[in-house]
C-alpha cells in the first residue's frame, strides 16, 4: 500500500487550524507507519479518522497511538496526550480486544531538525488512574476550551529501536531483532 501526499497551498479561509493539524498528521503517521511495520510486520493503519488509534495490529491484538511534536525531545520534562486516549486503551484491554497499547512520540532530531526521532511509551496499566499524571489544559491558539489530558514524564520514554516485538499464542515467530 502506497500513501501519497502533496503539497498544498492553503489559507486560513480555505483550511481550519484544525484542519491543518490533521493533514500535518497524516503526514507524519505516513512517515512512522514504514518503520512501526518494520518491527510490526501484521500492523496497519486505522480508516478511520476519528478512530482513537493511528494503527492496529490485529493479529496480536495492539494498538498504537502516534503523537508528532515540532520540537526536540527533553525541552520539556513532560509531554501530552488525551487522557481519552488513556481510557480507550484500558477499555480495549480490560475487554480483551487489544493485549498491548503503545504510545508513540515523534520529536525532532537534535542535530537535524528536518529529521526525526521516534520514542514510545507502552500503558502496562501497572499505574492506577488515580497516581497517573495529569493536567487540564488546551490548544487555546485553535480555541479548544481544556480537558483533561495525560502529562507523561519523558523520563518514561524509551526509545524506538527498544520496541519489542511479542507473539501472541497464533504462532507467529518473535523478531525482537528487527530495526
Amino acid at each position: 500500500m502506497r500513501i501519497y501526499f502533496y503539497k498544498i497551498k492553503y489559507t486560513d479561509s480555505i483550511m481550519s487550524q484544525i484542519e491543518k493539524d490533521v493533514l500535518w498528521g497524516k503526514k507524519k503517521e505516513a512517515i512512522v507507519f514504514p518503520l512501526l511495520q518494520s518491527k510490526f510486520p501484521d500492523v496497519s493503519q486505522t480508516e478511520d479518522q476519528f478512530d482513537c488509534f493511528d494503527f492496529r495490529d490485529d493479529v496480536n491484538k495492539i494498538d498504537f497511538e502516534l503523537k508528532s511534536r515540532n520540537m526536540i525531545k527533553g525541552k520539556f520534562d513532560t509531554i501530552f496526550f488525551g487522557w481519552n486516549k488513556l481510557l480507550e486503551g484500558r477499555a480495549r484491554r480490560e475487554s480483551g480486544y487489544s493485549k498491548r497499547t503503545i504510545y508513540l512520540f515523534r520529536f525532532q532530531n537534535r542535530a537535524d531538525k528536518r529529521k526525526h526521532v521516534i520514542y514510545f511509551w507502552e500503558d502496562d496499566m501497572e499505574i492506577p488512574l488515580d497516581k497517573m499524571p495529569f493536567q487540564y489544559c488546551g490548544n487555546f491558539k485553535r480555541g479548544e476550551e481544556a480537558q483533561k489530558l495525560v502529562n507523561l514524564p519523558q523520563l518514561w520514554l524509551k526509545p524506538f529501536k527498544e520496541l519489542v516485538y511479542e507473539a501472541t499464542e497464533s504462532g507467529v515467530e518473535n523478531n525482537n531483532n528487527r530495526l
